[in-house]
């Protein structure tokens, strides 16, 4: 019940919201309109039919049965030699400044509730990445995994090599980790659909990331010339946006900078756009400091984000927990890089003592979040959501430990990395577990059971992915940063949309070789109100209301924008016939403005039908991967469970979810 409410309440949101961003727009017009006294003949809330309405000083206004926006109807606002009501009447002329401050109305009338919303949001807050000015590639594939002639989620193996086969994307990001790979591989390829194996020799095309020398482990300080202060957010909107030929990367590899260039894929996964392949992870955020240990002596505080040890880059707590292991027993102190509120910090010394090599031993603590619950999961069902901080978790009756391994001693964990309460988790068995958890400033209790899956058997699983990273804060940002931001997106996006065309007389004027941009951005790739209204939908459904007032924010300022382009039929074309009649002192030709003014509006309804195109292909095909991946999911439970009365039971809770 409290899930269709949910959906109900998000469904009113963008409705009102939604349509309430064209509504002011319009009403910009009607209140400009009036003030200069120009003929308003029906004032409209909402579209289609008349629902309910009057008749006030001349004017008609209604409210129309669908609630999407609203509409004014404004006859002398076209620049004809004589402007005609609707019953054909001969209305007087509206001067060039009356009609150019109707039209402009419109769009400062978003902008105004654009800024009165982002200021209540100022107050409120708003979802946004956390500081971090570096990034650390955790993985990358040495080939693109859409290159081979077979589906992705194949199984391959390597003839003659040991271990199993893997799915062939894993494979690629396996291979990664090599400074070498072959130019042509020999497979043993089982595609999802198959009973048996075959074999495939093919070449397929090397990831470019690759190939320009980065690995995993280096740290990208700047993209394109150019820092960033977003983490993993920030860094893949410069990539994106770079708008060159090549891609540029300054990196940290063992304390030394190198530069790497190369010019971007095109990522299947977003529609061609050059986006990054690599999996990329924010600095590693302490969560707590131990007082009087060697971190607190340090100089380190909670909050700072650790970047490298001994001038070994750091991606998790394990990966710490390693390189510590690693020291040799003469080591007496390492040497921490980190960043404080996106400043770099200067180099710190720990010193090792007596204390146990571990991040405990350094007083070191690390917060753990919940990723993504799987759907029907435990996890899911005790009402764990992402964004939430583990906190500790407790044993609720006897371990029952599989496979043989002995049993736990603690009966509660203090929950600071996420190896440490995976392993928890695995040694107690399937027991009722009590989850102590903070959201939203709240600390809370769930209470979970793990369940097995056929193809762990000694495996507990809670259906989760969980985090170390801190990928959302909330912050505090004013009207004027939100603005410029919106701004400065909308502004780039369209710079990329017409790439080609600048490119070109860039090349005539300057004569220079013409340069193609990496970002090959197309109409195809714009949203029409079927994209928007499925954009807002997910935002609300990751970030809940403080995301979805985001978006009707950006919704507010974008239309602005866009409706001041100078186009006939936009509010910027009207203020641009206005200016040239004010200049020549002439009215424009009625039968020059019809053609102008008609073949405009033919040509923006076919780019929205375009774009709506695009919109709803993107749409379906997201909804059949989403269920070709779960009838792969589960084919595949169905050939490994010993029991498929029961392997389709446990297929559905997406168990992989957990972290091995």
């Amino acid at each position: 019940m409290a899930e269709i409410l949910s959906v109900i309440l998000k469904i009113l949101f963008i409705v009102f919201f939604f349509g309430f961003c064209v509504f002011i727009h319009e009403f910009g017009h009607l209140l400009v309109a009036l003030w200069k006294g120009l003929h308003v003949e029906k004032f409209s809330v909402g579209m289609g039919p008349k629902l309910w309405g009057f008749t006030y000083k001349g004017v008609e206004y209604v409210i129309s049965w669908l609630p999407f926006g609203g509409y004014v109807s404004l006859p002398q606002l076209d620049p004809t030699d004589t402007p005609h009501s609707s019953d054909n009447k001969p209305l007087p002329q509206a001067t060039p400044g009356a009609r150019a401050w109707t039209a402009f109305a419109g769009p400062l009338f978003n902008v105004l509730f654009g800024f009165l919303l982002a200021t209540i949001m100022w107050g409120v807050g708003l979802w946004r990445p956390t500081p971090a000015t570096s990034v650390t590639v955790g993985a990358l594939p040495a080939y693109l995994p859409a290159s081979a002639p077979f589906p992705p989620e194949s199984d391959v193996s390597l003839p003659g090599k040991k271990g199993g086969p893997l799915p062939w994307e894993a494979l690629c990001y396996q291979l990664g980790r090599r400074d070498e790979v072959p130019q042509e591989l020999d497979l043993l390829v089982r595609e999802p659909d198959a009973q048996e194996a075959r074999r495939v020799s093919f070449v397929p095309q090397k990831n470019p990331e690759w190939l320009s020398g980065l690995r995993p482990g280096d740290r990208i300080v700047e993209v394109n010339g150019t820092g960033f202060r977003g983490g993993v957010e920030e860094f893949r909107k410069e990539y994106v946006y770079g708008n060159r030929g090549h891609v540029d990367l300054k990196v940290i590899r063992q304390g030394t900078p190198l530069e790497f260039r190369y010019v971007p894929g095109r990522n299947p996964e977003m529609e061609d756009l050059p986006f990054p392949f690599m999996d990329l992870l924010n600095p590693l955020h302490v969560a707590g400091i131990r007082p009087g240990s060697p971190a607190e002596k340090a100089g380190l505080k909670p909050g700072d984000q650790l970047l490298s040890m001994d001038k070994v880059n750091l991606l998790s707590p394990v990966d710490l927990e390693r390189l510590l292991a690693s020291l040799p027993p003469e080591a007496d102190s390492v040497v921490v890089e980190a960043d404080r509120n996106g400043t770099h910090l200067p180099p710190m010394t720990l010193s090792l003592g007596e204390a146990p090599r571990t991040p405990e031993g350094l007083g070191l603590a690390f917060q753990v979040l919940v990723a993504a619950c799987s759907p029907g999961s435990p996890a899911e069902k005790a009402g764990l959501k992402p964004g939430d901080q583990l906190l500790a978790v407790k044993r609720l009756a006897t371990p029952r430990p599989l496979g043989g391994s002995e049993a736990p001693q603690e009966d509660t964990l203090l929950v600071r990395d996420v190896a440490g309460f995976q392993n928890f988790i695995r040694t107690g068995g399937i027991i009722p577990l009590q989850v102590t958890y903070r959201r939203g400033g709240q600390e809370r209790e769930a209470q979970v059971t793990p369940f097995l899956d056929a193809r762990w058997p000694d495996r507990p699983l809670l259906g989760v992915l969980l985090t170390s990273e801190t990928p959302r804060t909330i912050q505090h940002i004013n009207p004027w940063a939100q603005f410029s931001e919106v701004m400065g997106t909308t502004t780039r996006t369209l710079g990329l949309l017409f790439a080609p065309l600048t490119s070109r007389a860039k090349s005539v004027v300057t004569g220079k070789p013409r340069e193609t941009p990496s970002a090959q951005v197309s109409v195809r790739h714009m949203s029409g109100p079927l994209g928007i209204i499925q954009a807002l939908w997910f935002k609300l459904k990751a970030e809940g209301y403080r995301g979805g007032f985001s978006f009707i924010i950006l919704i507010s300022f974008s239309l602005a924008f866009m409706n001041l382009l100078p186009l006939p039929v936009l509010d910027g074309g009207h203020i641009v016939f206005a200016a040239v009649e004010a200049v020549t002192r002439r009215r424009i030709p009625a039968t020059f403005f019809k053609y102008v003014y008609n073949t405009f509006a033919i040509l923006l309804i076919l780019l929205m039908l375009y774009i709506t195109l695009f919109d709803g292909r993107r749409i379906l095909r997201y909804s059949r991967q989403g269920q070709l991946r779960q009838q792969k999911k589960e084919q595949k439970q169905e050939r490994t469970s010993p029991d498929p009365q029961k392997g389709a039971g446990t297929e559905a809770v997406a168990p992989q979810a957990d972290t091995p």
